[in-house]
């Protein structure tokens, strides 16, 4: 009987162990092969099961250790590991706390004894925090997803400054606490109550950008439709004047102005070129792709765009359209620098697989010499708070999403490349 219920408690130990890996495992991927996932639950298991008792900083302390290191069985951005430490691991020994002491307490008051009464005790105890992981996990796992999706570095290292003050907190109380002193109760759970507002505020900012991308993708559609539309009539108007434009060409001919036809017929052909071009069926990203290939051409900009992403999801229309907006908006500032306009080149390839591998490379030539600053690289636009932001944001986007940018460049070439 005694085998049964301590092996009863032991379960429910690793129960309680999985519903914490599954919540850390909103906010971080876990790792492959298999071993590795079973060895994270087991690491994570010891963390959330960790006895605390007052006045006892080592196992605080070693714990906390213990869940930082079990991180690296995790993939995803230095930030992000940091931040699920500092939202989860005050939870964590908040309530081991409060379980532990009101929970002795309880024992010797009612009952009392060190023998069968103690052992089914303890072990029955073991579903309380079973109970709590599985009700946070099944609450939050939505807020905690949606917001490793859409929070930025700078979100989550302030929600982390907001978590430290409740991990402080515990560690203080714990290590400064006179044993079973109930003054320290309110505070552990005003610790708890602290950190889960953090993911409703991680949530509720998700929720705003969100919302924020929604409006811009709402914006980009109506922007493309709006420049369909225009383009239709243009071609319309192209149409009903062909014969007149036609007339003239023979005009031209007839009077052997080879010279003069031929000009016209080109003025004519980049008349017919400005309408909307389908560099890729994305209709979005056509359409940003149009704005800047217009806006590169004003500048006598030599494009090359040959986009072939069909398929791709892995990140959204907004997301998508910040990386080519960013990279070709820095690739034309830099074209733009050349005195010569027979140099002003930019060649944007991007390509999805089937195999479900995405790369993208732009290389545009450059006058200017590359200005670096503690790894950051910089422009030569007025304002000194835009320097770099364009490939910071890109980078940003690509790390989240767990691939790679590459840069090199030249004395005349600039190269970005992109694996995801």
């Amino acid at each position: 009987m005694e085998n049964l219920i301590s092996l009863i408690g032991t379960s429910c130990n690793f129960v309680q162990g999985y519903f914490f890996f599954k919540t850390v495992s909103c906010l971080l991927k876990p790792r492959e092969p298999r071993f590795l996932q079973i060895l994270a639950w087991m690491l994570c298991t010891l963390v959330s099961s960790v006895v605390i008792f007052a006045q006892d900083p080592v196992n605080i302390l070693v714990v906390l250790c213990l869940f930082f290191g079990t991180t690296f069985f995790f993939e995803g951005p230095w930030y992000l590991k940091i931040s699920a430490v500092m939202i989860l691991y005050p939870i964590a020994t908040a309530l081991n706390f409060l379980l532990n002491n009101i929970g002795t307490w309880i024992f010797f008051t009612f009952w009392g004894g060190m023998g069968f009464t103690n052992l089914l005790f303890s072990n029955l105890a073991e579903i309380v925090p079973l109970l709590f992981w599985f009700v946070f996990y099944r609450s939050m796992n939505r807020r905690l997803l949606k917001a490793r999706q859409l929070l930025d570095r700078r979100s989550w290292l302030f929600l982390s400054l907001i978590c430290l003050a409740s991990l402080t907190a515990v560690v203080s109380l714990v290590c400064f606490t006179p044993n079973l002193a109930p003054a320290a109760y309110p505070c552990m759970l005003a610790c708890i109550a602290t950190n889960f507002t953090s993911i409703y505020l991680a949530s509720y900012l998700a929720d705003t950008i969100q919302a924020d991308m929604e409006r811009k993708n709402l914006r980009l559609q109506k922007d493309y439709y709006e420049e369909l539309e225009k383009n239709q009539l243009q071609i319309r108007r192209l149409r009903h004047d062909m014969n007149s434009h036609f007339a003239v060409v023979d005009s031209l001919l007839k009077d052997r102005n080879i010279k003069e036809a031929l000009e016209y017929l080109e003025k004519l052909m980049g008349y017919i070129e400005t309408g909307n071009r389908p560099f890729c069926k994305n209709s979005v990203v056509n359409a940003l792709l149009n704005a800047k290939y217009n806006q590169a051409s004003e500048q006598n900009i030599d494009c090359f765009f040959s986009i072939s992403i069909d398929g791709f999801t892995k990140l959204d229309d907004i997301t998508l359209c910040s990386v080519f907006a960013n990279t070709l908006d820095n690739a034309i500032e830099a074209c733009s620098k050349i005195p010569s306009g027979q140099q002003r080149k930019i060649s944007a390839k991007a390509r999805y697989t089937k195999e479900g591998y995405f790369s993208y490379e732009i290389v545009n030539t450059k006058e200017n010499e590359v200005q670096k600053r503690k790894g950051r690289f910089l422009t030569d636009k007025e304002d000194p708070h835009s320097h770099g932001l364009g490939i910071a944001s890109v980078q940003e986007i690509i790390e989240k999403n767990g691939g790679t940018l590459d840069i090199s460049y030249t004395e005349k070439e600039f190269r970005l490349t992109i694996f995801l």
